[in-house]
């Protein structure tokens, strides 16, 4: 006690007597401008506030005396000689020492460190500020540390408001935010003052003080969020750093205040401090010194109250966060949320699962979900469990993932497109970076489901059968963890969630996110490619808009091929998506595609002897599907302008292909060589003696292939290589030892070899023998022989007449007419023969006595008539698709140069579109729009109505033929085709007359739709007009309501047959066309954010535009404001209007006339008609005359309901006029009913399925 009277006593001489701290304050307000000179002078009277060098160093030395002494005092060390004394060291006896005086000392001493601006300005002597910080803040500390001297409270000495006052020296901590030598003392000091205030938080209570408490609690939290904001840019900010987290314990004891008040106190005023990432960038805090570890650190002192704590965090951050948060903001507070529930759950057995649960299930609370989904995330990838080792009991034995993943898959069917993309991305999180026990749940549970969504096939065709061999056996399993009868339920219809709700999204990342999520199903559970739909809903996205998607599809495709590469599901759907890729609007998605060719084909390729494993078998698996479905014409070239500047052809990679072409793998191997020509620079010498070897029948397809690689390649040759071949060839043809297959190429190749060489021979080097014309000699005398022995020698007269005939296309020499009269005699004896005499044979020879005709006809004016009138004759006579095939090529090729030979056997090709043969309806649909594009032949009348007819028929590669085939002919040549047609073609489907008095369609044409049987699909052809056209263009069609009365009137027209299906045609267009413009003004109204973009939506009575009379001011105004496109477009739509409500009279005058010849089909049509106008012009027909016609027509209100329900025809659900309606085809188009043929999985061949793929790619002109 000797030692603090001393002290005191020393420190006495520098109080300020009669003097308060209060007064010091008002010294320091600046609210009276004239007394700040007074208040300045008696500030720096005060004696310890004197800027005397000397006496400030005495003062210094005196606090650092006095505190250094109070702490020896409440040192810990029981055996010290200096330790505290209950009896002697308190305030009664310090002697001489007035409360008051020592707050006064206090107050000034620590105001030193920010003194106003005014008391600068009239200081009476320089200010020594670096001297004024540290006698501040060791007054301060020395403050602090003489409060824990027993009676402080009793004795006057603490005192709230000089506490606030000391506590605002933390503010020089922003001041000095640097690395000086001075900065470092200042931070140093502050550590020395978090360890006194720690010894006041331990000797001191403050349950009484909460005020000073709390200010305490701010100035160190401000510490905090500084070191967050911009980092240690101190080298002592670490250390109070955790300084902080260490006074902060104290605080929390339950001397201090509340417990659980202090925590929620301290709680709140740092959950701004979660929005900082625990490891941030620089030099700031690290992981282990955010708030949250000395929150997690607490748990084990205070657990009960503390779990109360950080549950109430983590629902605040789900359910109410800070809005002025942004995205990452939150993501970062869920993060540590997550970190929260994580040591709730392994200290405490305590989770937010029943939460997340409930708010996960909110009805209108998107944002909720989206927070929700995101904990779920965070808990799913990190493994935790409870940590007790008694009382298990309480522990659940089902892990709490279970239910979490639960409702993240029920989540997937969600009415929300965000909350389905955010749980998609949870479990595919979840299964690629999920923690163990995620892992194994998922795993299992994916695994062991067993999925059927296919239907079972009692027949199976060859392609289902070889896939059957490939599908896994059924697991026997048994699951490792409780509650799994929740999931397999959940599990099993992920498939079909990810299908229907997301890859047929109209929305391009739901697309993406359900790729991502199927692809890692897949990895787990490959049983999902065979037992679901998965290659008829991936082979849609080979075309999709967005190249994203295609991209994404891509890559899902080739990411399983590395893990399952021997699925042929699989390789199909690779090649499907892979093929059209090639030729992407997307430049760089092409070269994605080659570069995923040359990963999966061409490094996978290996010598025959080291190709051991699945994935060295997967690029002829690859190469053998693209030949069975792609046009090798356009991999050709797709590959030559994709590879001219990739170096991915390298001469050991040529050299080990060419290893394979005597391996059963032959025929892909040249092909492969085929492809990648453009880019080989061996020499290819080694392969003619494998030509050579090519003789047997089944390798005729690699004899073509063959020489058209000698083609693209002959510079990789020797000369002396390509003499041999030449006269090899020679030989071979002029013998007709040769496949007809192989004729033309080989003929090709000898035409390049003799250009090369004559490019090579110098100018004045000897003339050389034309191979041509010795060629033609020698094959005409062998076939003149032949015609001796045609029974013998059918195979080999067939070789020379394929030969002879090249030649007299390539060379300007007459045919000889013995052998015409031959080749024309040969197929007049075969169209003479009975359907019994002619067999396989005939018909084989006979098509290539057909395609003979026709080129030795082409220089001939007479004989090619001739020729194409006995073509006309053979399209009259026979349906075997190859031989029709085979003439309309021909005829097709004759009419290039001769284009009435077309026009006068244009009647016997059309009638060829309605044969019985899909392949006969497709050849022939090619050969018409050929020349019609090409301009020869114009199309209108029986051409018109044929070739519309192909856009309902049954196959669907007619169907797409014919809707190219409009589509280019409109660009070309007619965009206002479909106007013009609607108006005339109901009348020429049904063979009638468009105008009274004009001729119908050819004499002895019959429409293919004529009649009440073929209704549904002319309502198709409609539709699909309708749908072409705009909106006005429809409006406008109600114009025909006054041709429509003429006609209905002319009893002569209404007494003709299928008269009433033209009337029942135009009353469902008109029909169609309320609804149609009704879609089409509705579709300006789009979807807010958060809405589903796949729900279905009910269709209100569409209202009709705003008339004229209708319009506001304000839109009148707008409209005054200028005649521009706004002005022009609304006159255009007011127009139409116009026409309809002046035709609105002919309604009642055509039922009138109509009255005597209604038939059910035409009354029930006739009143789908009116009401579908009254609900879509409601405000045209309520004036229309005569009114009490239309009444009858208006929607009824009835007593039962208080509204109808009405189809989408407008007719009444429950009406009696519906019971035979066909409004389930009033919508359809007639390209979408295609979507739902059976794939190659529910029975289609292989070869079969690729032609139904949906991909303009390969059916569209090309111009290759």
């Amino acid at each position: 006690m000797s030692d603090l009277n001393r002290i005191f006593y020393e420190l006495k001489s520098e109080f300020a007597q009669n003097v308060e701290w209060t007064d010091v304050e008002d010294w320091h307000c600046d609210d009276d401008d004239q007394l700040t000179g007074q208040r300045a002078q008696k500030f720096w009277a005060l004696p310890m506030c004197r800027q005397d060098l000397q006496r400030q160093d005495n003062q210094l030395q005196t606090l650092r005396e006095l505190a250094q002494c109070i702490r020896l005092m409440r040192s810990s060390d029981i055996e010290s000689d200096t330790r505290f004394d209950i009896i002697n060291d308190n305030w009664a006896k310090i002697e001489n020492i007035a409360p008051k005086d020592y707050l006064t000392y206090i107050y000034a001493l620590s105001s030193l460190a920010f003194l106003p601006h005014d008391l600068v300005q009239h200081a009476p002597q320089p200010i020594n500020e670096n001297v004024n910080v540290h006698l501040a803040l060791n007054a301060v500390s020395t403050y602090f540390l003489s409060l824990t001297i027993p009676g402080a409270k009793s004795y006057g000495v603490f005192d709230e408001g000089v506490i606030e006052h000391c506590l605002r020296v933390f503010r020089l901590l922003e001041n000095y935010s640097n690395s000086s030598p001075l900065a470092n003392n200042i931070w140093i000091l502050f550590l020395t003052i978090c360890d006194d205030l720690k010894l006041v938080f331990r000797y001191v209570h403050f349950k009484d003080h909460l005020k000073p408490r709390d200010n305490i609690v701010r100035c160190l939290l401000t510490i905090l969020y500084m070191n967050f904001r911009q980092g240690y840019n101190n080298a002592c900010a670490p250390q109070l750093h955790a300084k902080c987290f260490e006074l902060l314990d104290e605080i929390t004891i339950a001397q201090n205040g509340d417990v659980y008040e202090t925590l929620m106190h301290i709680m709140t005023e740092t959950f701004y401090m979660h929005i900082y990432p625990e490891n941030t960038k620089g030099s700031g805090p690290k992981s282990g010194e955010h708030i949250s570890d000395w929150f997690i650190k607490l748990l084990d002192k205070y657990p009960d109250i503390l779990s109360i704590v950080l549950e109430n965090y983590i629902e605040c951050v789900i359910t109410n966060p800070i809005k002025e948060w942004k995205v990452g903001d939150e993501k970062i507070a869920i993060g540590y949320a997550a970190k929260y529930d994580a040591a709730l759950y392994s200290k405490c057995n305590k989770s937010c699962t029943d939460l997340l649960l409930q708010a996960i299930q909110a009805d209108d609370a998107v944002g909720l979900q989206l927070r929700s989904l995101e904990l779920i995330e965070r808990i799913l990838q990190h493994q935790t469990q409870v940590e007790w080792r008694i009382f298990r009991h309480d522990v659940s034995t089902k892990p709490r993932e279970v239910a979490l993943i639960r409702e993240t898959i029920r989540c997937l069917d969600d009415k929300t497109f965000s909350v389905r993309r955010k749980a998609s991305q949870v479990l595919t999180l979840a299964i690629r970076n999920g923690s163990p026990i995620t892992t194994r749940i998922l795993h299992e549970v994916i695994n062991f489901v067993q999925y059927d969504d296919l239907e079972s096939k009692a027949k199976l065709n060859s392609r289902q059968t070889e896939i059957s061999l490939e599908r896994p056996d059924n697991l026997h399993y048994v699951y490792s963890f409780e509650g799994f009868e929740e999931l397999e339920a959940e599990v099993k219809r992920m498939p079909r969630l990810i299908y229907d709700r997301f890859l047929m999204s109209s929305n391009g990342l739901a697309r993406c996110s359900g790729l991502a999520l199927l692809e890692r199903l897949i990895q787990i559970n490959n049983r999902i490619l065979y037992n679901t739909h998965f290659e008829r809903e991936i082979s849609a996205l080979a075309t999709d808009t967005l190249s994203s998607v295609r991209k994404t599809t891509l890559e899902t495709i080739d990411a399983l091929l590395q893990t399952y590469s021997n699925c042929s599901i699989l390789v199909d759907v690779y090649c499907r998506i892979w093929s059209c890729m090639l030729n992407d609007d997307d430049a760089q998605l092409q070269k994605l595609a080659l570069h995923s060719f040359n990963r999966n084909v061409l490094l996978n390729i290996k010598p025959l002897e080291y190709s051991n494993e699945s994935k060295h078998l997967l690029p002829w698996h690859i190469l053998t599907t693209l030949l069975a479905t792609q046009p090798r014409d356009y991999l050709q070239l797709r590959f030559n302008l994709l590879l001219q500047n990739e170096n991915l052809v390298t001469p050991t990679l040529v050299n080990t292909i060419i290893s394979h072409l005597n391996t059963p793998m032959a025929t892909e191997a040249w092909t492969l060589l085929l492809l990648i020509s453009s880019r080989i620079t061996n020499n290819l010498d080694s392969i003619i003696p494998t030509f050579d070897r090519l003789s047997s029948y089944n390798m005729k397809s690699n004899q073509v292939l063959a020489l058209q690689l000698i083609i693209y390649c002959l510079s990789n040759f020797s000369k002396a290589s390509l003499n041999q071949l030449f006269k090899c060839l020679l030989s071979l043809m002029s013998t007709g030892s040769i496949w007809l297959e192989v004729i033309s190429p080989a003929m090709l190749l000898l035409h390049h070899i003799d250009q090369l060489s004559h490019s090579q021979a110098p100018q004045n080097s000897a003339s050389v023998e034309n191979w041509q014309v010795q060629l033609l000699e020698d094959v005409t005398a062998a076939t003149k022989e032949c015609m001796e022995n045609f029974q013998t020698d059918h195979i080999r007269m067939a070789s020379l007449l394929a030969t002879y005939s090249e030649l007299i296309v390539m060379i300007p020499h007459e045919a000889d007419e013995k052998i015409i009269d031959f080749v024309l005699g040969y197929v007049k004896l075969c169209m003479s023969l009975n359907e019994s005499s002619f067999d396989t044979d005939n018909e084989r020879m006979m098509n290539w006595m057909v395609v003979i005709a026709g080129r030795l006809s082409l220089r001939d004016n007479d004989l090619a008539y001739k020729v194409a009138k006995m073509y006309g004759q053979i399209l009259s006579k026979n349906d075997r698709p190859q031989l029709i095939n085979s003439t309309l090529i021909c005829l097709n090729d004759l009419g290039k140069k001769y284009p009435t030979i077309l026009e006068s056997n244009m009647k016997c090709i059309l009638v060829k579109l309605s044969s019985k043969y899909a392949t006969t309806r497709v050849r022939t649909y090619r050969c018409v729009k050929d020349v019609i594009l090409a301009g020869n032949i114009k199309l209108k009348g029986s051409i018109l109505v044929s070739l519309l007819a192909g856009l309902v028929d049954d196959s669907i590669e007619v169907a797409r033929e014919a809707d190219a085939f409009f589509i280019r002919y409109k660009k070309l040549y007619d965009k206002s085709l479909f106007h013009h047609c609607l108006k005339e073609i109901p009348f020429d489907l049904n063979d009638q007359a468009f105008l009274t008095g004009s001729v119908r369609l050819e004499a002895g044409f019959k429409s293919p739709l004529k009649g009440p049987n073929k209704r549904k699909l002319r309502r198709l052809l409609y539709n699909h007009i309708l749908a072409a056209l705009d909106e006005n263009t429809l409006l406008l069609y109600f114009g025909q309501l006054k041709l429509l009365a003429e006609k209905t009137k002319d009893a002569s027209f209404i007494e003709l047959p299928n008269a009433l299906e033209v009337v029942i045609d135009l009353l469902f267009i008109m029909r169609r066309i309320c609804f149609c413009t009704k879609s089409k003004w509705q579709q300006g109204a789009g979807q807010g954010e958060g809405e589903d973009d796949d729900t279905p939506h009910e269709e209100e009575p569409p209202p009709a535009p705003i008339t004229p009379a209708e319009q506001s001011p304000a839109t009148d105004n707008a409209a005054g404001r200028g005649r521009g496109r706004g002005a022009r477009k609304r006159e255009m739509g007011e127009e139409p209007l116009k026409q309809l409500e002046r035709c609105l009279r002919y309604v009642e005058e055509i039922h009138r006339n109509l009255r005597n010849y209604m038939s059910s089909d035409l009354h029930r049509e006739f009143n789908k008609f009116c009401r579908a106008m009254t609900m879509r012009f409601a405000n045209l027909t309520d004036f229309a005359q005569p009114a009490h016609f239309w009444q009858k027509y208006k929607t009824k209100s009835g007593p039962k309901s208080k509204r109808r329900r009405l189809n989408e025809e407008g007719d009444d659900a429950d009406g009696g006029d519906s019971t035979e309606s066909n409004s389930d085809t009033d919508s359809d188009l007639p390209l979408e009913r295609h979507k739902n043929v059976s794939s190659a999985a529910d029975g289609a061949e292989v070869k079969d399925s690729y032609d139904m793929l949906a991909t303009e790619l390969i059916f569209q002109p090309l111009d290759w």
